[in-house]
C-alpha cells in the first residue's frame, strides 16, 4: 500500500511473545477423529499489532521465560509496518531470527547462517511502501532437502511449485506481499511426499473461502495461510494438508476480532497454527488457523453448541458466552454469535457482559470479607444514630422498622417488604414502582432520600422475604463505609484479585462507552443504554466474562479443588437463610449448598452462575432480551441438558 516509513533496526532476535486477537468467518470447522490431548495449551503464546521494538522486545522477554519462535509476518497499515508472531514453549537454542533484512540482506543472512549449519524454517515477505523486507528464522540443522525462494513474481512462484513438485518437493511455506502494486512471493520447499496436500495463492476472500469449502470436505485441513495486498486488494495463500486432527480457520478479521478469535479457540482447546496480517484498509486485517489439541472428543463439544445454537436461534439472541468448571478446573468456554452486530464483532469467552443481579453474589462475598476481617457483623443495624450509615440519609426521622434492620436483612432480601421491592408496575399489594428507578438519573443520597423519607417497611425486618435491589444498593454503601473505600476498588481488591480476576468493572451506561470486548445490548421494548449503571453497583452494575465468573465460582463454592477466598465457616453462613430455604445471602441454594446459584436479567441482558453439584460449575451470559418470554430458562437447560450429556471430560485446566 502507498505509505512512508522509517525502518526499524534489524537485529538478531532469540526470543518469543504472547498476545490473542480475532474475527469471524463462516468457514466450517472439521474433524475427521476425536481430538487428541496434546501438550498444555499455555505452551503457546502469540502476539500482534507490534511495532519493530515492540516484536523485539516481546521476543527478548519470552526468550528469557523459555518460548521458541515459530512465525512472525510483517504488514503495512497506514504507512507503518507491524508483526504478528507466534511462540512455543521449548528449547530457545540453535534459532536465529531476523527482520527488516531488505532482499540483499536477507540473501547475505541466508548465505551466512547456511554456512554455519542452520536450516530456514520460516521466511516472510512485506513491503515498507518502497521495496520488500523480509523476516525469517533459521533453526540449527541440516540444509539437505531444502529448497527456498524470494522476491518471486506469481508467475515465477508458479513456475517453480511446479518444477519442485516434479522433484518429489513439498511446498512447507508461502509468503505473499504487495510491492509498489506489483504481488511477489517467498516459498519453502522440502524433499518429502506431495501427494496429500493442496497450494493456491493469489486467491480473492471468495475464492479462498471456495477453495477451502471444497477441500475441507474431502478431509484436508488448513495448516498454513497467508494474506497479503496490493492496489487495495487483499489476496490469501494457503496449504490444505490430510492430516489428523480438528483444525479451524478464520479469515477477514480485524484486530478485535482476532484477539476475540484467538481467546475462543484457546477456550476451546486449540493453539494457534498459522497466523497473518495485511491492510485491510485504514486498519489491520487478519488471517488465521488453529489446531485442537484439548482433549475434547468432538462428539461431546458438537451436541453441547447445538443445543446452545438452538436457543439462540429461536430467541433471536445475537451473541452468548458460556463457561464450564469441572473438580476446579477451566474445561471450556466459548463465545456464539455477535458481541456487536453492527460492527459484525463477535462473543468470545473472554467478552464482557454486564451481570445483572449476579452481582448480588459479589456484594455478598465482599460483605463476608468485611466481616472476616473484623469490620462488621451481621447482627449490626444499619441506621439510626451510632449505626453503620447513622443519619446520613434522609431527612426524616427513621421509622422503628428502618432502625431494625441489619446487614443480615438486607442480604436476605427481609429489609424492606413491599416497599423495597422491585416491581415496575403497582399491584393490589402497593402502589409503588420500583424503589430504584433504574432509569432515572440521581445520587445515592437522593435515592435513599426518595425511599427513606417516602417508604416505610411494609413488615418487621426479618420476617417477610421481597427481593429488593435497594436492599444490596445499601449493602454496597455499608460496603464503602467500613472498608473507607469505594464499593468498586473494595470488591476489586479483596473479592477480584484474589480470585485472579483483572478485567471485572462497574459497566458504563452508554454504548459508546463501553469497555474494551464488552457486548453491545439488544432488546425490542426498552433500551439498555437507559440503565443507570453506576447507580446500580451494588446489585447489577457489574460486567464481566464467563470466565471471570468461573474464577470467581472456584474461590467461593466451597470446595477444597482451588482455595476458596471466604472460610469454611463464612462460607456456612453466606449459603444458609434465615427465612427463605430457597435464597442464602446472596445465593439461591438447596438445603446443603451443594448447589448455589445467581440468575440476572435485565434490558438487553440475562445471565446465569451455578454450581451445578459438588463438581461441575457452570456460566452462561447473553446479550439481548425483549424476543420472547422463558430465554433465560431455555437458556439453563440447554447448557445443563449439553453437560449431562457430556461422555468424556477431558483433564486439562484453561484457567
Amino acid at each position: 500500500m502507498k505509505t512512508k516509513i522509517k525502518m526499524a533496526i534489524w537485529g538478531l532476535l532469540l526470543a518469543f511473545s504472547f498476545s490473542y486477537a480475532n474475527e469471524k468467518s463462516n468457514e466450517p470447522v472439521l474433524e475427521t477423529e476425536p481430538l487428541r490431548a496434546a501438550k498444555t495449551l499455555k505452551n503457546w503464546a502469540a502476539r500482534h499489532g507490534m511495532s519493530s521494538k515492540a516484536y523485539q522486545d516481546n521476543f527478548t522477554k519470552f526468550s528469557k521465560k523459555g518460548f521458541r519462535l515459530t512465525a512472525v509476518d510483517g504488514y503495512l497499515v497506514n504507512g507503518k509496518i507491524y508483526y504478528a508472531a507466534l511462540w512455543e514453549k521449548g528449547n530457545t537454542s540453535g534459532l536465529v531470527a531476523r527482520h527488516g533484512l531488505t532482499g540483499k540482506q536477507y540473501q547475505a543472512e541466508f548465505s551466512k547462517w547456511s554456512s554455519k549449519g542452520y536450516r530456514l524454517i520460516h521466511v516472510d515477505g512485506y513491503s515498507d511502501g518502497k521495496r520488500a523486507r523480509y523476516a525469517a528464522i533459521w533453526q540449527k540443522g541440516s540444509q539437505a532437502g531444502l529448497k527456498a525462494r524470494h522476491g518471486l513474481t506469481g508467475k515465477q512462484y508458479q513456475a517453480e511449485f511446479t518444477k519442485y513438485h516434479k522433484a518429489g518437493y513439498r511446498l512447507v511455506h508461502v509468503s505473499g506481499y504487495g510491492v509498489k502494486g506489483k504481488l511477489y512471493y517467498a516459498a519453502i520447499w522440502k524433499k518429502g511426499k506431495n501427494n496429500d496436500y493442496i497450494a493456491r495463492h493469489g486467491l480473492s476472500s471468495k475464492q479462498y473461502q471456495d477453495v477451502f469449502t471444497k477441500y475441507a470436505k474431502k478431509g484436508y485441513k488448513l495448516t498454513h495461510i497467508d494474506s497479503y495486498d496490493a492496489k487495495n486488494k487483499v489476496y490469501y495463500a494457503c496449504i490444505m494438508e490430510k492430516v489428523n486432527g480438528r483444525y479451524s480457520a478464520r479469515h477477514g478479521m480485524n484486530s478485535t476480532n482476532y484477539q476475540l478469535q484467538y481467546d475462543n479457540h484457546y477456550y476451546q482447546g486449540f493453539i494457534p497454527v498459522s497466523v497473518s496480517g495485511h491492510d485491510g484498509g485504514k486498519r489491520a486485517g487478519y488471517a488465521a488457523s488453529f489446531k485442537a489439541v484439548g482433549g475434547w472428543k468432538y462428539a461431546d463439544v458438537k451436541q453441547l453448541d447445538a443445543k446452545i445454537k438452538a436457543v439462540q436461534k429461536q430467541f433471536k439472541i445475537p451473541g452468548v458466552s458460556i463457561a464450564i468448571v469441572k473438580d476446579g478446573k477451566l474445561v471450556y468456554a466459548k463465545g456464539y454469535g455477535y458481541g456487536e452486530k453492527d460492527k459484525k464483532e463477535i462473543a468470545s469467552a473472554s467478552s464482557l457482559f454486564r451481570q445483572a443481579s449476579i452481582s448480588k453474589s459479589f456484594t455478598s462475598v465482599a460483605i463476608m470479607k468485611l466481616v472476616e476481617q473484623g469490620k462488621l457483623k451481621l447482627t449490626d443495624k444499619v441506621f439510626g444514630p451510632g449505626k453503620i450509615l447513622g443519619t446520613t440519609y434522609g431527612t426524616k426521622a427513621y421509622s422503628s422498622r428502618e432502625k431494625a434492620i441489619t446487614v443480615e436483612h438486607l442480604l436476605e432480601h427481609t429489609a424492606g417488604g413491599h416497599a423495597w421491592d422491585n416491581n415496575s408496575k403497582p399491584d393490589n399489594v402497593d402502589t409503588w414502582a420500583a424503589a430504584m428507578k433504574l432509569g432515572t438519573k440521581e445520587s445515592f443520597s437522593a435515592l435513599f432520600k426518595r425511599i427513606l423519607d417516602g417508604r416505610n417497611p411494609t413488615h418487621t425486618p426479618g420476617t417477610f422475604y421481597e427481593y429488593s435491589n435497594f436492599g444490596y444498593c445499601v449493602l454496597g454503601r455499608i460496603i464503602a463505609k467500613k472498608s473507607g473505600m469505594s464499593y468498586e476498588n473494595y470488591v476489586k481488591k479483596y473479592v477480584l484479585k484474589p480470585s485472579g480476576i483483572s478485567r471485572m468493572q462497574i459497566g458504563p451506561s452508554d454504548k459508546k462507552k463501553r469497555a474494551y470486548k464488552e457486548v453491545a445490548y439488544y432488546n425490542s421494548d426498552w433500551s439498555p443504554y437507559n440503565l443507570k449503571m453506576q447507580k446500580m453497583d451494588a446489585h447489577g452494575g457489574w460486567i464481566a466474562s464467563s470466565v471471570d465468573l468461573m474464577r470467581f465460582m472456584v474461590r467461593v463454592d466451597g470446595q477444597a479443588s482451588k482455595k476458596d477466598i471466604i472460610k469454611a465457616s463464612t462460607f456456612k453462613t453466606m449459603t444458609t437463610s434465615s427465612l427463605n430455604n430457597g435464597y442464602a445471602k446472596g445465593w439461591g441454594v438447596n438445603s446443603s449448598a451443594s448447589t448455589m446459584s445467581h440468575g440476572g436479567g435485565m434490558s438487553g441482558t440475562s445471565t446465569t452462575l451455578k454450581k451445578m453439584n459438588n463438581s461441575i460449575s457452570y456460566a452462561i451470559l447473553s446479550n439481548s432480551t425483549g424476543n420472547g418470554s422463558g430465554q433465560g430458562s431455555a437458556l439453563k437447560a440447554a447448557i445443563e441438558q449439553g453437560i449431562n450429556a457430556i461422555g468424556t471430560w477431558p483433564n486439562l485446566d484453561l484457567f
